[in-house]
């Protein structure tokens, strides 16, 4: 098994690749796509989940670095994350690296990245059904 350190390197640079390709137009997307699919395929194998936190209200206790804060002497109740710089990363439900990210409360680029991220979520929910299916077969294999 790799070793942790290694498996969210890849896991943070495999993020930061899908939040690259959201708003690239481009070609040779599809190749870069189908890269990235695999790489997350191999991070999810190995018990790896990236949160992104953007669009959640800000909560001190929460496992974050902030970077800044752009509305600072806002009440704390109306902070939200606005970007995400790096994300959470867990690896069979452990907490491996905390999210650095940018308070505020414009919530505007935060809820389309929001509404992306939902509609990511449930494509990422299939996915890991389909994984789950290959090993059950790979097993009977």
């Amino acid at each position: 098994m790799p070793e942790k350190a290694d498996i969210k390197e890849l896991a943070v640079a495999a993020w930061r690749l899908e939040k690259w390709l959201e708003n690239l137009q481009a070609d040779r997307k599809m190749a870069a796509k189908s890269a990235l699919r695999t790489i997350k395929r191999y991070i999810a194998l190995n018990g790896v989940e990236i949160k992104d936190p953007i669009g959640a209200r800000f909560d001190p206790g929460l496992a974050i670095e902030v970077v800044n804060n752009e509305a600072e002497g806002a009440p704390e109740d109306s902070l939200i994350i606005t970007e995400t710089l790096t994300p959470y990363i867990y690896q069979d439900g452990k907490l491996l690296q905390h999210a650095r990210v940018i308070i505020g409360t414009n919530c505007e680029n935060a809820a389309k990245s929001e509404a992306a991220s939902e509609r990511k979520d449930e494509a990422d929910d299939k996915e890991k059904e389909m994984i789950e299916r290959l090993k059950a077969y790979a097993e009977i294999l």
